[in-house]
């Protein structure tokens, strides 16, 4: 597929998603939104890829929706689409089959460094994400009750689970944007570094995951992760210890063994 809003990257089992529309701040639209699905598809169809990075060009990493899809339903009579129209098939868990929740049910990690401004669409496409990463330039924000709007596409599901109740709320009803610094009090992301920084320390964790980890056990780890959300204790814990049952006969516990004892890296197969 030829991208044209996004940059599409594989190297040493990481690829790499570029949101790539800079003089528009990286803003939504229908194709950028076909494009990175595609890419995220094939990353996670291809066994040589272990972690997936997603930024953004340019200063932002995506200022939300395209302004002039905005104004184009401002001067309508507003929205007739369901926004949360199912993207997924009867594979996914009823619950990930939404417009970006399919994104939860990737076995491949997703690892989201956050370069700049980050908010309206583009930040609840971000929640989706496993990890985020943010730039000491980052600006991090619902935005949606300054623009006449409230929460959407799960944000309102995924926010007090990442940051908390009090926090949640906090960013929901006054669409304020806090920084990396403040992002990371809360728990939104995992560290915040200098810009400089930001997409090499992406890379060391995306390839830590890639190198290090059995496909296998990181693509068991997060389902368990996402769908015991919406299960309890005891149905987790049956679940764990059947999938444990179901690793101890796969060719990756065998290896990590004996990567283990033989005082070497591991040559995980995801097998």
């Amino acid at each position: 597929m030829n991208f044209t809003d996004i940059i599409y990257e594989k190297s040493e089992r990481v690829a790499t998603v570029t949101l790539n529309r800079p003089e528009r701040m990286n803003a939504w639209r229908g194709q950028l939104e076909h494009e990175l699905r595609a890419a995220m598809g094939d990353a996670e169809a291809d066994p040589g890829v272990g972690a997936i990075i997603v930024t953004g060009a340019g200063k932002a990493f995506c200022a939300g929706l395209d302004m002039g899809a905005l104004s184009k339903i401002a001067s309508d009579s507003g929205i007739t689409e369901n926004l949360a129209e199912t993207r997924g098939g009867d594979e996914l868990h009823p619950n990930f089959r939404g417009r970006f929740a399919w994104l939860l049910s990737m076995k491949t990690p997703i690892i989201g460094a956050i370069n700049g401004a980050c908010v309206g669409m583009g930040f609840a496409n971000a929640l989706h994400y496993d990890i985020r990463i943010a730039s000491d330039r980052a600006r991090m924000g619902t935005i949606f009750p300054r623009r006449g709007l409230a929460l959407e596409l799960g944000a309102s599901w995924l926010l007090p689970r990442i940051v908390g109740l009090a926090n949640a709320v906090e960013l929901a009803v006054t669409g304020k944007l806090i920084d990396g610094h403040e992002a990371h009090r809360i728990g939104l992301v995992s560290k915040v570094v200098t810009h400089e920084e930001l997409m090499p320390a992406a890379r060391a964790l995306a390839s830590e995951i890639a190198t290090q980890c059995s496909p296998l056990g990181v693509g068991h780890a997060k389902r368990m992760v996402y769908e015991h959300l919406f299960t309890d204790l005891t149905t987790a814990c049956v679940d764990e210890d059947e999938t444990a049952i179901l690793m101890t006969r796969s060719d990756d516990f065998k290896e990590g063994i004996k990567a283990f004892t033989e005082k070497r890296a591991p040559r995980f197969t995801g097998k």
